[in-house]
């Protein structure tokens, strides 16, 4: 289990990863509580239901790099390796979080805030990297038992359909060794980050969906769940939550 503190605008939080289920703190405005295995219902937390897929970790290696998709999948981790990308973890933090403002920028997304503090403290960053040029990268959070993908970022958009290629084979070895990194470190399961499950057709996040899918993993069903301590936090959320969205639009234009 993963508890991250955090303190902006004078307020005080806490974020929890990998709880069973959520319970009540203490000193904290507001208490957020990620990818919970337990469907509970407490009194003043609200609660979001997701699903995700997930990699059991505790199989022979060979049967997960088994249970992924040949084509789709070993392929372009092969390809990958032939080509000479290599993978590092914990390294080259700057380097990433330039990556993802690029990266998120150019897809007309909102910066993600993490701090490199946050990164080396709570979680693992694989990149993919040919000649000592990054490709690609990812963060996950990460505990003694789960790691699960947070963020990522490529090159693609700005590559030649080629090099696109190529980094679309660097993206399937990184998430590859991170498996691979994770088992070894006795991790026992690989949250792939969610799995898109609207009603309303998005075929970009369908085409995500296939990625993920690729890999193997479990549909699981997880929880989320929030609560506001204090009436100006939650108020103050609201106003921020209105501000973001008016940002948002004016990036979509």
């Amino acid at each position: 289990m993963l508890e991250i503190e955090s303190e902006r605008y004078g307020f005080k939080t806490k974020t929890i990863w990998f709880s069973e289920a959520p319970y009540d703190v203490s000193g904290y405005d507001g208490v957020t509580f990620l990818s919970c295995t337990k469907n509970a219902d407490l009194e003043g937390f609200s609660k979001q239901k997701f699903t995700t897929l997930v990699i059991d970790l505790t199989q022979d290696i060979d049967t997960i790099w088994g249970n992924m998709k040949k084509d789709s999948c070993r392929r372009p981790i092969n390809k990958a390796i032939r080509e000479g990308v290599k993978v590092t973890v914990n390294q080259r933090y700057d380097n990433f979080v330039d990556l993802c403002s690029s990266f998120r920028r150019a897809k007309g997304l909102p910066p993600y805030e993490i701090s490199i503090e946050t990164m080396k403290k709570h979680g693992m960053l694989f990149i993919s990297e040919l000649d000592g040029e990054i490709l690609c990268g990812r963060f996950c959070y990460a505990d003694k038992d789960h790691i699960r993908g947070a963020i990522s970022a490529s090159k693609r958009l700005d590559a030649s359909k080629e090099d696109a290629t190529l980094i679309g084979c660097a993206n399937r070895l990184n998430i590859w060794e991170a498996i691979k990194y994770a088992k070894a470190s006795g991790i026992k399961e690989y949250d792939m980050g969610g799995y898109y499950t609207g009603e309303t057709s998005d075929p970009q996040k369908e085409r995500i969906n296939m990625f993920k899918e690729s890999f193997g993993g479990e549909m699981t069903v997880k929880y989320n769940y929030q609560k506001d301590y204090s009436i100006a936090y939650s108020l103050g959320k609201k106003v921020m939550q209105c501000v973001n969205g008016l940002k948002n639009g004016y990036l979509r234009e």
